[in-house]
């Protein structure tokens, strides 16, 4: 199970001398939205290249950018969408004295509706207002992910690839009883020992052999299968 932390301390925020920036993070690019101190109200946003290094250069710009209202940035939240990134950028922020968090993407209520086609991802505008929410003590408004250290997120790889690899083999298969349910077969498991013999043997609903490229795209699976278990 995922573990979350609790809100902070309402009290423990000085917004006037803190930079609090949320990061919509992808391949392609990552889509910052900041609260700046000395700006008021307005949100800074802009679009900067997929990297850490493009991402404390930012947070140097809005730092100037406070202190050309009259502001001093004495703290630096980062709050970022758990996922394919993993917590290394935490870790890295950690490093440099920026504080991250990394939000658990279900915990946040969104209009699916609102979703943009092709991509469940948290936008950087809700990331910033939730994490100002979260900030300020609301209850229930988020779950922020426990980050580990290195050691200990290295230590679940195997528990996560063992899961992979049921997954891939449930997939593969399913592809191969639904090819075989275009011919009247149902009467096959190609986890049994002697999966290739059996094959052999089948017979479609018409009683004749199963048909060439029908049994070669099964075999090039069984293929697959076994190279899962010998990995």
């Amino acid at each position: 199970m995922t573990k979350t932390t609790s809100s902070p301390s309402p009290a423990a925020i000085d917004y006037d001398a803190t930079l609090i920036l949320a990061v919509e993070t992808s391949n392609k690019n990552w889509v910052l939205a900041a609260h700046v101190p000395g700006l008021g109200q307005v949100k800074a946003k802009q679009t900067i290249d997929p990297s850490a290094e493009a991402l404390a250069k930012a947070i140097e710009v809005y730092r100037r950018r406070a202190t050309g209202c009259g502001a001093t940035v004495d703290r630096v939240i980062v709050v970022y969408e758990a996922g394919y990134g993993g917590f290394w950028l935490a870790r890295w922020l950690d490093t440099r004295g920026v504080e991250a968090h990394v939000v658990q993407p279900s915990s946040v209520p969104v209009d699916r509706r609102k979703r943009r086609a092709k991509s469940d991802k948290i936008d950087a505008d809700l990331l910033l207002r939730t994490l100002l929410a979260w900030l300020r003590g609301e209850p229930r408004v988020c779950s922020m992910v426990t980050i580990p250290d290195e050691a200990d997120e290295d230590a679940r790889r195997p528990a996560r690839e063992r899961e992979e690899l049921i997954r891939e083999r449930i997939a593969l298969t399913n592809r191969i009883g639904a090819t075989l349910a275009t011919l009247g077969v149902d009467d096959y498991n190609p986890l049994r020992r002697d999966r290739r013999i059996r094959l052999e043997a089948l017979r479609t609903a018409a009683g004749k052999p199963l048909p060439e490229h029908a049994k070669a795209k099964i075999v090039r699976i069984i293929e697959r299968l076994e190279l899962s278990w010998r990995r």
